[in-house]
């Protein structure tokens, strides 16, 4: 046979190996987790009770958890957006529930798009938020025919939460099992345990007897007049929010099995976080979020699990933000370079636990345009330098309480976790030096903006029945921005 026949024969059987060789990895996928409301210390593996939460805790054990973890704010649009953005509130300029993400801020799901993925979400709550980059968007609210018509706060307070929480569920399995090419992002947000406080009978604790009504009323009543809630009330409470937390565990779950079983896990980059807690009465006699300025409300979950690629069963206790998690998920999956229009920073080092890895050595948290919280360690310093009082489902702006909080409160979390006891004036250096931090925050882009929120009529009523709207002073620009109490700049 001719020597250059020979020559092309060994050439066309040497492409035709390679083509047939193994063939390039697939790029993993993403499944973040979200739950509404969620307050870290019930959930087992954050110190909760035992038995609360097994499949987060299994998670857990199977990834990285990250011990402290600061909200940008105790609402959800606002929180949910940095997490989507990896900007902060006074950045991406959504400071309420209900306020437009303008089109120059690019979300999570846009950079995932571009990266070659499916992406999908799968929504008990925010679903009316400016949820972009989304090939397929399920709202559990809208299931049966889209948006719905304007109903009384009666009626929104009387939904199911738990067949919303389940409907979203099987959706984003059925997302996920979905025959494809390119890799999947699917998010997937729980409104439970979100108001109103009704027990979840499968999931209800041996201390639940029903001899408080946990409703709004009774709750207001307390608030109002500045009453904590008594030994018997609080287990009653909690007994409640228990089995809303664990109902919501077992759809995660369902999830996670779901996952094992079609053979996706050890692919899949699990994340698994919340947007902020819930007072159930700590400050204030308060039992909501929306006024709360406390770690009972900032302090959130985050595990990442990953077989094979993330340890397993590692905690670290260095202090990060929400505005970390996505720079924090792009460079895990590859895609580092996406980072460079967000402001928080990757911790992809702590959670693969390379030495020199490092967390935040501040954290900022805020209230609106009027209000900073720093973290340092320990330390969690409050600037309020307005003493603006705070409103929100039961307090009214013509009514004579609110939620009151001092100029500036400072507290050492080692020793009062609660924040019960404000050291202020005991230690002059801390405050000073945690006020200059918010300083420098607050000006290096000015709070004051005027926001337009645009909010659909159908959209302002389901804002106001879940407790987030009550009138314009929930939507209206603050008069004062924070930057006026700070040194002028040289």
């Amino acid at each position: 046979m001719n020597k250059y026949l020979l020559c092309a024969m060994a050439c066309a059987a040497a492409l035709a190996a390679a083509a047939c060789g193994p063939p390039e990895p697939k790029s993993p996928n993403l499944l973040l987790i979200s739950v509404d409301t969620l307050r870290l210390d019930r959930l087992t593996c954050y110190g909760g009770p035992e038995g609360n939460t097994p499949h987060i805790d299994g998670l857990a054990s199977q990834g990285v958890r990250f011990a402290s973890v600061q909200a940008p704010r105790g609402l959800t649009w606002p929180s949910l957006t940095t997490l989507m953005t990896g900007l902060h509130p006074r950045t991406h300029q959504i400071r309420d529930n209900g306020a437009m993400l303008p089109e120059q801020f690019v979300t999570l799901p846009q950079k995932l798009t571009t990266a070659g993925y499916e992406t999908g979400a799968f929504l008990s709550n925010m679903c009316d938020a400016p949820n972009r980059g989304l090939s397929t968007l399920f709202c559990a609210w809208w299931e049966e025919s889209g948006p719905p018509a304007k109903r009384t706060r009666r009626e929104w307070l009387s939904h199911d939460q738990p067949k919303w929480d389940a409907a979203i569920t099987r959706e984003a399995i059925t997302f996920m099992r979905k025959e494809r090419k390119q890799p999947f992002f699917a998010w997937v947000h729980y409104i439970d345990p979100h108001k109103p406080f009704d027990l979840v009978p499968e999931y209800a604790r041996d201390e639940y007897d029903g001899s408080f009504p946990v409703d709004d009323d009774s709750l207001a009543r307390l608030t109002l007049a500045q009453t904590p809630p008594t030994p018997a009330q609080r287990r009653q409470l909690l007994a409640i929010y228990d089995s809303q937390v664990s109902s919501t565990d077992a759809h995660i779950g369902a999830i996670l099995t779901a996952l094992q079983a079609d053979g996706l896990a050890d692919n899949t980059l699990v994340v698994f976080t919340a947007d902020h807690g819930e007072e159930l009465g700590d400050h204030n006699a308060y039992y909501y979020h929306l006024s709360s300025v406390y770690q009972q409300v900032l302090s959130v979950p985050l595990i990442l699990r990953w077989p094979g690629r993330l340890p397993a069963d590692l905690v670290t206790d260095a202090p990060i933000a929400a505005v970390d998690i996505a720079p924090t998920l792009l460079e895990l999956l590859g895609l580092a370079a996406e980072n460079d229009s967000m402001e928080g920073e990757s911790r992809a080092g702590l959670a693969r636990q390379e030495a020199g890895a490092t967390g935040a050595a501040t954290t900022f948290s805020e209230w609106r345009d009027r209000m900073v919280i720093v973290g340092q360690g320990n330390w969690r310093y409050i600037w309020n330098p307005d003493a603006v009082v705070t409103y929100g489902l039961p307090f009214k702006r013509d009514s004579d309480l609110g939620f009151s909080i001092a100029p500036e409160e400072l507290y050492d979390l080692a020793a009062d976790p609660l924040q019960q006891e404000n050291v202020a004036a005991a230690y002059p250096e801390k405050t000073a030096a945690l006020k200059a931090r918010a300083c420098a925050f607050v000006t290096e882009q000015d709070f004051h903006r005027s926001i337009s929120h645009q909010l659909s009529p159908e959209s302002e009523e389901r804002l106001k029945s879940l407790g987030y709207l009550q009138g314009e002073e929930e939507t209206s620009t603050a008069t004062s921005p924070l930057s006026d109490h700070c040194p002028a700049k040289p």
